[in-house]
């Protein structure tokens, strides 16, 4: 017999003021879920403001067991972020690609992309529960044997930039362990998904000329 049916028997005394428990309504989820995926949209459109390829945006869930001891996402966490990002859009780059420069590309064989250098800027700590948009896209390619990829963390909990980075990646022959030129093919991939933001200066020389100037 379930409580209700034993209050109804008059078993058991009905407490004055005190309500009996409800679940939460499947309608009242699907609202929830239907408004948080509006500001989701809204997140991938600022990162599209800012120069990102709508199709290079990708959604990252914050995990709770990413805090440390200091109550927020620990840093280490924004480079898997950017790289868990990365891969995803190499991923979805290849599907362009003919079968065996895609293999290449997402399976170290022959001349795919080898991580150089890293550059990140930390701007605000990250908290569950939040989801976190990414964009991936390339600078302006100078040299035939590389590519910076721009990265941008933003918080949909906080409407910002959390994070921002480049990314060094250079060609590399994993059947000759030796540098190489990237696969023409590859290089026009990476000019359809460039950067359109107004600045891009890579990260990196900024700091060296903020250091230089001090």
């Amino acid at each position: 017999m379930s409580v209700r049916h034993i209050l109804r028997a008059g078993v058991l005394p009905r407490a004055r003021g005190v309500r009996m428990y409800h679940p939460i309504s499947t309608e009242e989820v699907l609202r929830e879920n239907a408004a948080y995926e509006a500001r989701i949209n809204e997140a991938e459109d600022a990162l599209s403001r800012r120069g990102f390829p709508r199709t290079a945006i990708f959604r990252q869930p914050v995990v709770w067991g990413e805090h440390d001891q200091y109550q927020h996402v620990n840093n280490a966490h924004y480079i898997r972020w950017f790289e868990s990002a990365r891969m995803r859009w190499m991923e979805r780059m290849s599907r362009t690609l003919s079968p065996e420069i895609a293999s290449n590309l997402v399976r170290g064989r022959g001349v795919g992309i080898i991580l150089a250098s890293t550059y990140c800027r930390y701007r605000r700590p990250v908290t569950y529960p939040d989801t976190v948009v990414i964009g991936q896209a390339a600078l302006p390619m100078k040299f035939a044997d590389r590519v910076t990829v721009r990265s941008q963390a933003y918080s949909v909990a906080q409407s910002a930039i959390v994070a921002e980075a480049d990314f060094e990646c250079v060609a590399y022959d994993y059947d000759r362990l030796c540098k190489a030129s990237l696969p023409p093919e590859v290089a026009d991939a990476l000019r359809a998904w460039t950067y359109t933001g107004e600045d891009k200066e890579p990260y990196c020389q900024k700091t060296s000329r903020r250091k230089t100037v001090s």
